[in-house]
């Protein structure tokens, strides 16, 4: 836990704040903010939602593990994900009062279930 309050107190030092003006902007008890880095008290997960709060781009898995989230270009998935979009364009209605399953295809077709 003691990392966790180091990587906190260097992103106070990369702010220019120290503990009275985080617990300001966390909208803390001051004595509460001095005593979590001081180590006397471990930080709350309140404390680190409100500290995502104060500063979105905080990356929070590097806050708590210290390993940096990976960017989207790190991803090992596909830069670039393509979403095909086909339209049925009429679909045989079938009204023979039973439950109908309709099955769509990749490539347009469909096929049709009628509960026997």
């Amino acid at each position: 836990m003691d990392e966790v309050v180091a990587r906190i107190e260097q992103w106070m030092q990369q702010k220019g704040m120290a503990a009275p003006d985080l617990a300001k902007a966390l909208d803390m008890n001051r004595s509460t903010v001095v005593h979590i880095m001081n180590g006397r008290n471990k930080p709350s997960l309140q404390f680190i939602i409100n500290l995502a709060n104060h500063d979105p781009e905080i990356d929070l898995r590097f806050l708590l593990t210290g390993r940096r989230s990976p960017t989207l270009s790190e991803s090992s998935g596909p830069s670039e994900v393509m979403v095909e979009t086909k339209i049925v364009e009429r679909i045989k209605e079938v009204n023979t009062g039973k439950n109908t399953m309709i099955v769509l295809n990749g490539d347009g077709t469909y096929k049709s279930f009628v509960e026997q």
